[in-house]
């Protein structure tokens, strides 16, 4: 196989490239985009798998004939250079272009087909020119404030988390230091104003981004509150943060009570409650309240949004009465339309929003990252640099500014900006990465959407936030045609190492000092087997002894099989623990391929000499439609690859049942054999491209091929989503439901493959709506739809509906196998 991949991976390779000059079959594009890598210096399998994901997607759609879009750039700014800097007195950025260059030569030895032509760096001023742009833009809309605020701290790495940054332990995701609160002025973006319109998209995107959006869901939160931004009295940039049900409590507010764990509250105080040392600005009323801070076991019951609310006569008295609080005689009346355009012109809020999503801080206390487009005027304010005079480099940071040639007088900010913006925002300068005046054209951003985004599951909250709410913002100003960025989603599990771990210390040990006990039921120290070993799989880690070199796996057993391995050990979204996976099955599956095709090839005999048999013509029509679909279906709808490598299997194992001679002398029989071996090349395209060869040395090379058709009379799935839930998937005649109307499929499915579900969930009074449907032809015919009420309940009744139809249909088989049992 070794010899195989030298022979033909430079063939495929120049193939690929020069295909891009030819017009596709379809007029339609495919974007594939998997997760831009951080330049560390070393692929490692996570790398691998991710990649290998998208590059397998990104062939099956160029063998259907689309335009396919699949690029890679890399993620470069980031603490670890700068660190490795100060540790190490070298230069950030020869640091991490070194890292580059030494990671794109290990990708590009892994033969997977990138747009090499489109890769991007985010460190380099022709890529942050751009993110300074979106961030001034953002600045222009209102959205970019200064603030002082309470922020979470990172001791170990010195700079500031976003709470999108800590764990639940309060641990940083980067140094896994516990967060320290500190007051700072601060640049934020008021992710919150777009809380609900992200909240209400995720509903659409349900269907497609299944639990990701459940996750993106949760992390952005209840949206049923409005939001105030009550300012300080006295200072520059500090203000409250309100949150309330009743956006008309806002026009009688006459004071504030907050929790004692409200940033604002004064830490060493121990007696409560207590009045703050300033007031707030009611910016609808024009009024000044006071803020009253009370212990957190304060009326219980009584609903507060981040630990402050406005207080009430009632509720409240005895606060107002020990604090002197006035009640109004008269009660203002302001209609919602007045309290939001007052909130509004002042800057002060009034639209509806989450009861807990917070501003985007975006500073950091870095030197290795884009430069904040920011400058201190003269005269004390703070103003955007000019858009037409970006980029401010890394040498501008915190220097007087060069009036001639940014036209004002001041200083630059000296903080950089989160990571998480230069990635908010890269899938569209893939479009047109060379263009110099513009973040893409017009002409290259219809492109947008992406088609499907690879990438690990751990980034379903934050990054995927952050790179929505830039899409949306973009489509609002008219810089991109689209909103929602990414149409389909394949979020990719971690990559588990074999760990070993010392029990009395908890130490780390590396597997060369650990050995099996005689009866192999153990696992002790080499050096002292008095001492236990635990074994366990965890996230691969330099510091845990647990990873594996990708550079050496790919030398030693290939690229074929290493593919093979990462896409059958386990469906894309789940965890892989790497230990537990080996070659046996992947050598099998193509050593029982290869042996069949060398008999069909063997077996070519005269055509007079060949006698056709109907019935056998339709045994393999019957499994080529089967499997041709099913494996279509897994690797375009359901996105099991792992699956998709099982119905090859099953193919396989089908045609090995058939004559060689019938196989290789038949029109269905030769068909199916070419068939699989055109399909195979996803997964593994070297020895698929010598198969290729051997069987159809006339044909040319395996990537001219196009992807299999079912026939015309074939079966096919015809699915029933209901609120992300599988109501099942029957198969049926594609002839008799593909060029159906929604209504006449419902009507279909309730009379007839849909029946059985759709009365019990009748009966069960759940009332659905949204009626909606999604085909691809030759593959499925999907009805989906919601339900109204308690989605999660609802889906739980669902649950139960499709457990009594599972125990209906066993005890029936059990009866028709008893029948025949008996005769």
């Amino acid at each position: 196989m070794k010899s195989l991949e030298e022979s033909w991976s430079k063939k495929l390779m120049e193939h690929f490239e020069n295909q891009k000059t030819i017009p596709c079959r379809l007029n339609e594009k495919k974007y594939i985009l998997s997760m831009f890598p951080y330049p560390s210096g070393r692929l490692h399998i996570g790398h691998m798998r991710v990649y290998t994901i998208s590059d397998a997607t990104a062939r099956y759609y160029r063998l259907n004939g689309y335009r396919v879009i699949h690029p890679i750039g890399w993620d470069s700014f980031g603490l670890p250079a700068e660190n490795a800097a100060r540790n190490n007195g070298v230069d950030p950025r020869e640091w991490t272009i070194q890292n580059i260059e030494t990671m794109r030569r290990q990708l590009k030895a892994t033969q997977i087909q990138f747009d090499w032509n489109r890769e991007i760096s985010t460190c380099e001023p022709e890529f942050y020119r751009w993110t300074q742009w979106i961030f001034c833009r953002l600045f222009e809309n209102g959205l970019v404030r200064r603030t002082q605020a309470e922020v979470n701290w990172d001791p170990i790495d010195q700079t500031v988390l976003a709470a999108e940054q800590i764990d639940n332990e309060g641990r940083s995701w980067r140094s896994g230091a516990v967060a320290e609160k500190k007051k700072l002025s601060q640049w934020m973006i008021e992710t919150p104003k777009y809380a609900k319109r992200l909240q209400e998209g995720l509903r659409k995107m349900s269907e497609q981004w299944g639990e990701v959006a459940d996750i993106q869901a949760n992390w952005i939160g209840k949206c049923d509150v409005f939001r105030f931004m009550l300012p300080v009295i006295g200072t520059e940039n500090e203000f409250i943060d309100l949150r309330i049900r009743d956006i008309f409590e806002i026009s009688n507010a006459e004071f504030l009570v907050l929790k004692r764990t409200h940033p604002m509250a004064d830490k060493t105080q121990e007696q409560f409650p207590y009045k703050l040392p300033f007031e707030v600005l009611n910016g609808v009323t024009g009024r000044r309240i006071p803020a009253i801070v009370v212990d957190d076991d304060y009326l219980p019951d009584t609903e507060f949004f981040l630990n402050s609310r406005i207080g009430n006569f009632k509720t409240d008295k005895e606060l107002a009465e020990k604090f002197r609080v006035q009640e109004p005689k008269l009660k203002r009346v302001l209609t919602k339309n007045d309290i939001q355009e007052m909130a509004a012109f002042g800057g002060y809020g009034g639209y509806e929003t989450s009861r807990t999503l917070t501003d985007w801080v975006v500073s950091r206390q870095r030197a290795w990252g884009t430069p904040i487009p920011m400058i201190q005027t003269e005269n004390g304010r703070r103003a955007a640099a000019k858009l037409e005079k970006l980029p401010v480099l890394g040498t501008d940071r915190g220097q007087k500014v060069d009036e001639k040639r940014f036209e004002t007088a001041g200083t630059f900010d000296s903080d950089t900006l989160d990571t998480f913006f230069d990635s908010s925002w890269y899938y569209l300068r893939y479009l047109d990465p060379k263009n110099a005046s513009k973040l893409a054209d017009d002409v290259f951003l219809k492109e947008m959407p992406v088609d499907v985004y690879v990438g690990g599951i751990e980034h379903a909250a934050v990054h995927m936030f952050f790179a929505r709410f830039v899409s949306y913002f973009l489509n609002d100003i008219g810089v991109i045609p689209t909103a929602e960025p990414f149409t389909d989603l394949i979020p990719q599990g971690i990559v588990r190492g074999r760990t070993f771990i010392e029990k009395s210390s908890g130490k780390y040990l590396s597997p060369d000092d650990v050995e099996y006990s005689d009866d192999q039921k153990s696992i002790r120290l080499k050096s002292n087997p008095t001492v236990e070993v635990e074994s366990i799989y965890e996230k691969m880690s330099k510091s845990k002894n647990n990873g594996v070199d990708l550079v050496e796996l790919l030398t030693t057993d290939g690229i074929d099989l290493t593919r093979l391995r990462i896409l059958e050990a386990a469906a894309p979204r789940a965890p892989i623990n790497w230990g537990e996976t080996d070659l046996k099955g992947a050598k099998k599956l193509l050593d029982r391929i290869a042996t069949m095709t060398s008999d069909v090839i063997k077996s070519r005999v005269a055509s007079s000499e060949f006698k056709k048999d109907p019935n056998i013509d339709s045994q393999i029509k019957e499994t080529y439609n089967f499997f041709v679909r099913n494996v279509g279906m897994c690797l375009e709808v359901l996105h099991l690859h792992n699956t998709a490598l099982m119905r090859l299997q099953g193919f396989t194992n089908a045609l090995k049942k058939i004559d060689p001679v019938y196989l290789a002398n038949s029109e269905e029989g030769i068909r199916a054999v070419r068939s699989l071996i055109i399909m195979l090349q996803v997964f593994c395209p070297h020895v698929a491209a010598e198969m290729w060869t051997a069987l159809e040395p006339d044909s040319g090379l395996i990537l001219t091929q196009n992807w299999p058709e079912i026939d015309a009379d074939a079966d096919v799935e015809f699915l029933l989503m209901i609120d992300g839930v599988s109501g099942g998937r029957p198969s049926v005649g594609r002839q008799k439901i593909e060029n159906l109307r929604l209504e006449d499929l419902w009507k279909r499915a309730e009379l007839n493959e849909h029946s059985d579900i759709l009365k019990m969930i009748k009966a069960d009074g759940i009332v659905l709506k949204d009626h909606r449907f999604s085909a691809r032809k030759g593959f499925h015919v999907t009805l989906v739809c919601n339900t109204e009420g308690d989605k999660d309940e609802n889906r739980k009744k669902i649950g139960k509906i499709l457990d009594r139809i599972q125990a209906e249909k066993r005890k029936s088989d059990k009866k028709k196998k008893a029948k025949k049992a008996a005769k």
